[in-house]
């Protein structure tokens, strides 16, 4: 057998293939759609996800903690940034055929023993954006909330013992000295009226943590300057005075000093983490302030009581959290880098999901092509031999293959929108029918390398006389290698034909010129 006839034979092969290919890819798009196959994978990626490496829980644990995922997992997905990610066709038809796939899959469900992912819903989004799941789990578990709560108690306290207690026992103390009670009553008044403005607008969020500090640092400032115009007849009890405040004042104006008061009133990561942990310090010490001012807070730490955390996810942040806080550049910058943690853990656990699916897509192709093998008696074997003998069939695809390549046309997407299964079948004058119909008025006499005619059988069955193996029928073997080559996918035998009919038409002998 010569080479150019090898090519020929190579080039029937895999056009055939890529044609089937595409009729499987579009049935498996289908079925997707469906099923809902992606949106589900997708949706047990995620509980996965949050359930971490539940193996080494044990039994009743392990169990638990899936179950706790699960009902984490739906929560997120009732979040108003993932749920309108669920976009569904508008109308009347399209509502009806929606209605008519989720009933089927609803059947599907019944048979096969499984369960709704989606919850009380039947449908989900098939992608979601890093930056919106750790946006949505961050404000299912209000860490950004409890993080305020815990600033705002934590520089109350401060403002109370550290600054307002020291100051008011300097005055008292110059009171008593001086003998006069009344004493900076009207610039002690006005500095707490200033202080209780800058809580108000920390609590508010109208200022920073740093603002609010550097206001308090100004205030005190305004106040020595106005205890200094106050006429006192001891000088030595005046400048003690003054120093004391002075030093109350320095000792907040300290670079040193504030970014130590910083890191203390504001919680960590780590802080913020232990808050799912009931017996972390941080959670013992929102509970006590809780139950101190009631109202908001407490209502934040009953849902945060109801919110079921799996264990395992607990373990996860606390580690992310360790890593953000290592990695963070600028103070107050801390739920940004730890959201950037959560969006880079959400990215690697959908990697390793992604490559769930397309195995589980692989095995859906290997059986979608073995129906489309057996359906349209695409034996390989067969298909071979009818290219290897019947040269009208190998001139009319070859033919077919060298008109897409003049076409430009540059992937399997673009074939499949470029040609029809009708205008496919026009295009090879039947050879290639994709239903494995009777072929064309022009080559009617050639039986296809397809189909189920009396003459594709008949030739099929002769063959069977020379297989040399007993009991399992060669036809069967050749459905399965037809199989197994449609589950490569339409973008691999699209590649290949290019690359073949790129050698084909390099190994072409140079035309003569005709005044040779």
């Amino acid at each position: 057998m010569s080479l150019p006839i090898v090519i020929e034979i190579a080039v029937g092969l895999i056009f055939i293939y890529l044609t089937l290919s595409l009729v499987a890819s579009e049935i498996q798009e289908i079925l997707s759609a469906l099923f809902q196959w992606r949106a589900e994978h997708l949706k047990r990626s995620i509980e996965q996800l949050l359930a971490g490496n539940s193996t080494r829980a044990e039994g009743k644990e392990r169990g638990q903690n899936r179950q706790a995922a699960k009902t984490l997992a739906d929560r997120l997905y009732d979040s108003p940034l993932i749920s309108n990610l669920n976009y569904e066709a508008q109308g009347r038809l399209a509502s009806w055929l929606r209605s008519g796939l989720h009933a089927i899959g609803a059947v599907y469900r019944i048979l096969t023993f499984s369960r709704n992912v989606f919850g009380n819903k039947t449908s989900g989004p098939s992608y979601i954006p890093a930056e919106t799941f750790a946006t949505s789990l961050i404000e299912r578990l209000r860490l950004e909330e409890f993080q305020q709560v815990l600033v705002r108690s934590r520089f109350n306290q401060f403002i109370q013992t550290e600054v307002q207690l020291p100051l008011h026992n300097t005055v008292s103390e110059l009171r008593a000295q001086v003998g006069d009670e009344t004493l900076l009553r009207a610039e002690m008044d006005y500095f707490d009226q200033e202080l209780a403005q800058v809580t108000a607008d920390l609590n508010a969020r109208r200022v920073s943590l740093e603002a609010a500090l550097n206001q308090i640092l100004s205030q005190l400032q305004a106040f020595e300057t106005m205890a200094t115009e106050v006429p006192l007849s001891d000088a030595a009890i005046a400048q003690s005075f003054l120093r004391r405040v002075r030093y109350l004042r320095n000792r907040l104006l300290s670079g040193h000093e504030q970014n130590a008061l910083l890191t203390r009133l504001r919680p960590t990561l780590g802080d913020l983490a232990a808050l799912l942990d009931p017996d972390s310090p941080t959670y013992a010490e929102l509970v006590e302030l809780a139950q101190r001012e009631g109202g908001a807070v407490w209502g934040a730490l009953e849902k945060l009581q109801q919110e079921v955390i799996p264990p395992e996810l607990g373990m996860s942040l606390a580690t992310l959290a360790s890593r953000a806080e290592a990695r963070v550049q600028t103070t107050g910058n801390e739920l940004q880098q730890l959201q950037t943690e959560l969006e880079a853990w959400f990215d690697r656990g959908m990697e390793r999901a992604s490559g769930v699916y397309r195995r589980n897509v692989k095995g859906v192709g290997l059986l979608i092509g073995l129906a489309i093998a057996f359906t349209l008696n695409a034996d390989t074997f067969y298909m071979f031999q009818r290219l290897s003998t019947d040269q009208a069939i190998r001139n009319s695809i070859v033919q077919t293959a060298e008109q897409l390549e003049v076409r430009g046309i540059d992937s399997p997407e673009a074939l499949a929108e470029d040609l029809s299964i009708d205008e496919l079948s026009e295009r090879i004058e039947g050879d290639l029918r994709l239903v494995g119909a009777a072929v064309g008025d022009i080559l009617a006499d050639y039986p296809l390398p397809i189909g189920r005619t009396e003459a594709v059988i008949t030739a099929q069955q002769a063959a069977e006389a020379n297989w040399p193996i007993p009991l399992i029928p060669q036809r069967l073997i050749g459905w399965l290698i037809t199989a197994l080559a449609l589950s490569m996918g339409a973008s691999f035998w699209f590649d290949l034909l290019r690359k073949v009919m790129s050698v084909r038409a390099s190994g072409d002998p140079p035309k003569s010129s005709p005044n040779a």
